[in-house]
């Protein structure tokens, strides 16, 4: 049964604190930490997927699989190199997308959506901020 399907007010006030956190860490926090408050965002977008896929009993390899490598590309930004935070993001953005038409866990449509456009609008701040510095 889906977790999120049944839960979606949870899942509003997740995607919610996520996106004003995001605005509110970035804006508050000095920049010396960008990479890590981007990593940091960028695990935790991995989370709601998983979750579903263990509700599930679906596609668990693949969403757990796809995690880690998402979180292992965000840690490598801010310890190797900034691109690979950025990325990790983008990618995440592309699953979204993917999702939406049928691939891995089934998922709420108005989040992967959301997510999406999130993930988007997020990696192209951080690759401006990147160029910029």
């Amino acid at each position: 049964m889906s977790f999120f399907a049944q839960h979606q007010r949870l899942l509003l006030i997740f995607g919610t604190v996520y996106a004003i956190g995001l605005i509110v860490t970035h804006a508050t926090l000095p920049s010396a930490h960008v990479w890590w408050i981007a990593a940091a965002f960028s695990i935790l977008m991995n989370a709601p997927y998983v979750i579903e896929a263990r509700a599930q009993q679906s596609h668990i390899g693949l969403e757990t699989t796809l995690a880690i490598t998402l979180i292992a590309m965000s840690l490598a930004g801010p310890l190797v190199a900034p691109p690979f935070v950025i990325a990790a993001i983008l990618c995440h953005a592309l699953w979204d997308i993917a999702k939406l038409r049928g691939a891995g866990v089934p998922f709420v449509s108005w989040y992967m959506l959301g997510c999406a456009v999130i993930d988007v609008a997020y990696a192209s701040a951080l690759t401006l901020y990147w160029l910029r510095v």
